[in-house]
Protein backbone atom coordinates (compact mmCIF):
# COMPACT_ATOMS: atom_id res chain seq x y z
CA UNK A 1 0.00 0.00 0.00
CA UNK A 2 0.97 3.18 -0.92
CA UNK A 3 -0.58 6.58 0.57
CA UNK A 4 0.87 9.93 -0.60
CA UNK A 5 -0.15 13.54 0.45
CA UNK A 6 0.59 16.03 -2.68
CA UNK A 7 0.04 19.88 -1.86
CA UNK A 8 0.03 22.71 -4.09
CA UNK A 9 1.65 24.93 -2.09
CA UNK A 10 5.14 24.47 0.02
CA UNK A 11 4.29 24.69 4.15
CA UNK A 12 6.31 27.50 5.65
CA UNK A 13 5.55 27.58 8.86
CA UNK A 14 8.32 25.28 11.03
CA UNK A 15 5.98 24.37 13.88
CA UNK A 16 3.64 22.92 11.38
CA UNK A 17 6.46 20.51 9.51
CA UNK A 18 7.41 19.56 12.81
CA UNK A 19 4.09 18.34 13.31
CA UNK A 20 3.25 16.89 10.27
CA UNK A 21 6.91 14.72 10.66
CA UNK A 22 5.18 13.14 13.66
CA UNK A 23 2.05 11.69 11.62
CA UNK A 24 4.52 11.24 8.84
CA UNK A 25 6.50 8.94 11.35
CA UNK A 26 3.39 7.32 11.86
CA UNK A 27 1.92 6.99 9.02
CA UNK A 28 5.11 4.91 7.66
CA UNK A 29 3.74 2.29 10.19
CA UNK A 30 1.57 1.64 7.53
CA UNK A 31 2.94 1.37 4.26
CA UNK A 32 4.72 3.61 2.09
CA UNK A 33 3.78 6.98 2.89
CA UNK A 34 5.52 10.24 1.32
CA UNK A 35 4.53 13.76 1.44
CA UNK A 36 5.10 15.34 -2.01
CA UNK A 37 4.73 19.25 -2.55
CA UNK A 38 4.28 21.16 -6.48
CA UNK A 39 6.30 24.02 -6.57
CA UNK A 40 5.68 25.23 -10.12
CA UNK A 41 1.96 24.76 -11.17
CA UNK A 42 -0.69 26.46 -13.37
CA UNK A 43 -4.13 26.07 -13.54
CA UNK A 44 -3.84 24.20 -16.99
CA UNK A 45 -1.34 21.72 -15.58
CA UNK A 46 -2.97 18.43 -14.09
CA UNK A 47 -1.43 16.13 -11.49
CA UNK A 48 2.22 15.91 -11.86
CA UNK A 49 2.91 12.57 -14.24
CA UNK A 50 3.95 9.73 -11.86
CA UNK A 51 0.42 10.60 -10.45
CA UNK A 52 -1.62 10.80 -13.32
CA UNK A 53 -1.69 6.73 -13.75
CA UNK A 54 -2.27 3.94 -11.50
CA UNK A 55 -2.84 6.11 -8.59
CA UNK A 56 -6.51 6.87 -7.12
CA UNK A 57 -6.74 10.56 -6.00
CA UNK A 58 -8.87 11.76 -3.42
CA UNK A 59 -8.97 15.91 -3.77
CA UNK A 60 -9.62 17.85 -0.68
CA UNK A 61 -11.99 20.38 -1.35
CA UNK A 62 -14.73 22.44 1.12
CA UNK A 63 -17.65 21.09 -1.06
CA UNK A 64 -16.32 17.42 -1.04
CA UNK A 65 -18.13 14.47 1.08
CA UNK A 66 -18.07 14.87 4.70
CA UNK A 67 -16.95 11.80 6.68
CA UNK A 68 -16.47 11.06 10.49
CA UNK A 69 -13.44 9.30 11.89
CA UNK A 70 -14.96 6.00 11.55
CA UNK A 71 -16.92 6.33 8.55
CA UNK A 72 -12.85 7.61 6.65
CA UNK A 73 -11.24 4.42 7.68
CA UNK A 74 -14.28 2.33 6.39
CA UNK A 75 -13.65 4.56 3.36
CA UNK A 76 -10.30 3.91 3.32
CA UNK A 77 -10.77 0.16 3.51
CA UNK A 78 -12.90 0.49 1.05
CA UNK A 79 -10.76 1.94 -1.26
CA UNK A 80 -7.64 -0.60 -0.88
CA UNK A 81 -10.07 -3.96 -0.95
CA UNK A 82 -11.24 -2.54 -4.66
CA UNK A 83 -7.13 -2.80 -5.26
CA UNK A 84 -6.23 0.41 -5.25
CA UNK A 85 -2.61 -0.09 -4.00
CA UNK A 86 -1.60 3.87 -4.33
CA UNK A 87 -4.32 6.53 -2.53
CA UNK A 88 -3.10 10.43 -3.25
CA UNK A 89 -4.66 12.84 -1.44
CA UNK A 90 -4.48 16.28 -2.72
CA UNK A 91 -4.48 19.78 -1.50
CA UNK A 92 -4.80 22.76 -3.26
CA UNK A 93 -2.71 26.04 -2.66
CA UNK A 94 -4.04 29.36 -1.16
CA UNK A 95 -6.15 30.11 -4.52
CA UNK A 96 -7.93 26.77 -4.37
CA UNK A 97 -7.32 23.01 -6.48
CA UNK A 98 -5.70 24.01 -9.76
CA UNK A 99 -8.54 23.41 -12.77
CA UNK A 100 -6.82 20.92 -14.39
CA UNK A 101 -5.77 18.91 -11.36
CA UNK A 102 -9.98 19.00 -10.36
CA UNK A 103 -10.82 17.44 -13.79
CA UNK A 104 -8.21 14.51 -12.79
CA UNK A 105 -10.04 13.57 -9.08
CA UNK A 106 -12.04 10.38 -8.68
CA UNK A 107 -13.74 11.61 -5.61
CA UNK A 108 -13.46 15.25 -3.25
CA UNK A 109 -13.20 14.79 0.71
CA UNK A 110 -14.04 18.03 2.86
CA UNK A 111 -12.33 18.10 6.30
CA UNK A 112 -14.94 20.64 7.52
CA UNK A 113 -17.43 23.15 6.01
CA UNK A 114 -14.89 25.55 7.31
CA UNK A 115 -12.05 26.90 5.44
CA UNK A 116 -8.41 26.24 5.96
CA UNK A 117 -5.34 27.63 4.87
CA UNK A 118 -3.28 24.73 2.89
CA UNK A 119 -0.92 24.18 5.98
CA UNK A 120 -3.21 23.38 7.71
CA UNK A 121 -5.29 21.59 6.44
CA UNK A 122 -2.42 19.36 5.27
CA UNK A 123 -1.70 18.60 8.80
CA UNK A 124 -5.26 17.87 9.50
CA UNK A 125 -5.40 15.44 6.67
CA UNK A 126 -1.95 13.94 8.01
CA UNK A 127 -4.06 13.21 11.31
CA UNK A 128 -7.01 11.95 9.59
CA UNK A 129 -4.84 9.32 8.18
CA UNK A 130 -2.89 8.42 10.94
CA UNK A 131 -6.25 7.72 12.75
CA UNK A 132 -7.84 6.40 9.99
CA UNK A 133 -4.92 3.62 9.45
CA UNK A 134 -4.81 3.15 13.22
CA UNK A 135 -8.82 2.35 13.15
CA UNK A 136 -7.76 -0.04 10.21
CA UNK A 137 -5.26 -1.90 12.37
CA UNK A 138 -7.21 -2.02 15.53
CA UNK A 139 -6.48 0.91 17.54
CA UNK A 140 -8.81 2.44 19.83
CA UNK A 141 -11.08 5.13 18.84
CA UNK A 142 -11.55 7.88 21.52
CA UNK A 143 -15.00 9.74 20.91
Amino acid sequence: MRLTVLSYQRNRNPNLEACEGEYIQRLRRYGEFELQTVRKWSDLAGVPDRFAHGCYRVGMCVEGRQHDSAGCAARVRELLNLGHAHLVFIVGAAEGMPAAVALQLHERWSLSPLTFSHQLTRLILLEVLYRSFDLLHGGRYHK
